[in-house]
């Protein structure tokens, strides 16, 4: 295809200025598109590596095999520490994505720390070599799902212990819209309903968490959160077989009611012998095999949100807001009541979200909103004292 020069456009991401060709109208029918809503997901990376970078204290080596218009690579040379980056490693399929990034490499001066490669991801993941100065860090952003590239990029990372990023958008098959494909995709049951996307993050993380496992490895989660049309899973990977060992404890199934918002999690090994809801007789959905394990690492959390004013973010309030809510549910257990329904089941109207809070707080419950859905709360204490507190009202 020939690349006609006046269509090219200047767009500013960050502090960071680059090109895009810009050949259709709609950003989706565009030969490489750049999606500004997208930078959400940008940032926080721009946060996770500044975090890595000062948790750890070494040179990065980056890979980006689903590079696009390449902004994320761009951002990370021109707003991370220039002495902390070792390599970013470029990629794409498409020719075009390719041009586009060898322009910007050039205006921006990155071919030093730059290296472009043309190529399929799963060519770029193999042709990786196994030693210590290489791979720190792989960012999977395809198109769909990550699946088919999660345990080649495990095997790339297990010599440094290093971390993975993966981005999910096929949310229609991890929400329940085609069941039949999640399960033969994810080899897992999803829901339509108030939990679709935690169970669907849930669901991811088991993967990953399976693909480790017969390799040998762990992944510890330590950002996980759904954003919008996506799912965000970034993950340390940890080459130890006690720990995988020990992980693997923590896959099972959510069972919930669909009616009152009853729900119960069980592990694996186990199985819940009563399938109706104890409250409303309806029967129970089960959903999984899922992560049962904690979405966060505290620390991790806490390092980033300090980070946010040293570093300049497309979306700054945005980032903030999620990392607050993220830190206010850490310590919550998984999964979350759906308030609504548990009023209607009590026949309760005019009592608010933050009074159930509040109230549950004052019993010393561990209680918290939850980034997952505005009308939800997450706390360890059970169906029947949430109702007994709204029956205070």
């Amino acid at each position: 295809m020939e690349i006609s020069e006046d269509k090219w456009q200047e767009v500013t991401e960050g502090s960071t200025t680059f090109s895009i060709y810009k050949d259709a109208d709609r950003i989706y029918d565009a030969s490489v598109f750049y999606n500004p809503k997208m930078a959400i997901n940008r940032d926080l990376t721009i946060l996770s590596l500044s975090t890595i970078i000062k948790k750890e204290m070494k040179r990065i080596c980056f890979l980006d095999p689903f590079a696009g218009t390449g902004v994320r690579s761009y951002r990370i040379i021109n707003e991370l520490p220039k002495d902390s980056i070792e390599k970013v490693v470029v990629g794409d399929i498409n020719p075009i994505a390719v041009n586009i990034i060898t322009r910007n490499s050039n205006i921006l001066n990155h071919d030093e720390i730059m290296e472009i490669k043309h190529a399929n991801a799963i060519d770029i993941l193999d042709s990786l070599p196994k030693r210590k100065d290489t791979t720190h860090i792989i960012d999977l952003d395809p198109f769909g799902s990550p699946i088919e590239y999660i345990e080649e990029s495990l095997r790339a990372l297990r010599i440094n212990e290093g971390y993975l990023f993966a981005t999910a958008t096929d949310l229609q098959v991890l929400c329940g819209k085609f069941p039949d494909s999640c399960n033969r995709i994810y080899n897992a049951k999803p829901t339509r309903h108030f939990l679709c996307h935690e169970v669907a993050l849930r669901i991811l993380i088991y993967n990953m968490i399976i693909s480790a496992g017969r390799l040998g490895l762990a992944v510890k989660p330590i950002l996980c959160y759904n954003h919008e049309h996506f799912l965000r899973v970034k993950v340390k990977v940890n080459d130890s077989k006690e720990v995988a060992n020990k992980q693997h404890k923590k896959i099972g199934f959510v069972y919930f009611c669909k009616k009152c918002s009853y729900l119960i999690t069980v592990e694996l090994s186990k199985d819940l012998e009563e399938t109706l809801c104890t409250n409303c007789s309806e029967k129970l959905e089960k959903a999984g095999p899922l992560w049962l394990g904690n979405l966060y690492e505290l620390e991790f959390i806490e390092q980033m949100k300090k980070d946010i004013g040293q570093l300049t973010l497309q979306l700054e309030k945005k980032v903030e807001k999620l990392l607050s809510l993220i830190l206010d549910e850490i310590k919550s257990p998984p999964f979350f009541y759906y308030i609504p329904f548990i009023l209607r089941f009590c026949k309760k109207e005019g009592v608010s979200l933050n009074q159930i809070v509040d109230s549950l707080k004052a019993k010393n419950f561990t209680v918290s909103r939850t980034i997952f859905d505005p009308q939800g709360i997450k706390t360890d204490a059970s169906y029947d004292e949430i109702v007994d507190v709204i029956e205070q009202y």
